[in-house]
């Protein structure tokens, strides 16, 4: 039998790499593997600030609509049971507490979605709103009789540079302004 019989009657014990490579076939190079990365990098630094953007607003929703929604809750619980109720927000704890003034229930306190959220500028305060059985909201006091200046507080909550402004007026009604 001649050596070429012989050497193609044989398997080549090669590592597949190496076949590849004598066959003309390769891997990538450096360059092209660094263009991969760099461009995947590039991808990943403008998708980060968008995604932290993203978060903050998210995060900005989620405390208003939770605010919004205490305070219509709160005012629609007086109503229907025809009892006066405070709703008190405590910054910069970011909770709140609903209290049955006619019963003197106080319930536990309730935290806010996020504590990344400012209330007020985050300064140590209580935001009192008082809500009575015929739906009117008054500020702190407690009572349904009016005192002289027991407008409403205005709340507003902050994160990450935008600011959104929350209007209660006297008859219940939740507005939001953003400011920025």
């Amino acid at each position: 039998m001649s050596e070429m019989t012989q050497a193609k009657g044989r398997r080549d014990s090669r590592p597949a790499g190496v076949r590849f490579l004598q066959n003309g076939l390769r891997g990538y190079s450096i360059v092209e593997l660094l263009i991969v990365v760099s461009v995947g990098l590039i991808l990943a630094a403008i998708a980060v600030p968008t995604y932290k953007t993203t978060m903050a607003d998210m995060q900005m929703n989620d405390t208003v609509s939770a605010i919004s929604g205490a305070v219509s809750q709160t005012r629609y619980a007086a109503i229907m049971n025809s009892q006066i109720y405070t709703l008190a927000f405590t910054a910069p704890a970011n909770t709140y507490v609903v209290t049955n003034v006619t019963t003197t229930t106080v319930n536990p306190a309730i935290s806010l979605p996020t504590t990344t959220v400012a209330i007020n500028g985050g300064a140590n305060a209580t935001y009192t709103y008082t809500m009575c059985p015929n739906g009117i909201v008054f500020g702190a006091g407690g009572t349904c009789v009016p005192p002289p200046n027991t407008v409403p507080p205005v709340l507003s909550a902050s994160n990450y540079g935008r600011q959104v402004n929350i209007n209660v007026s006297s008859v219940g009604s939740v507005t939001t302004t953003n400011v920025r």
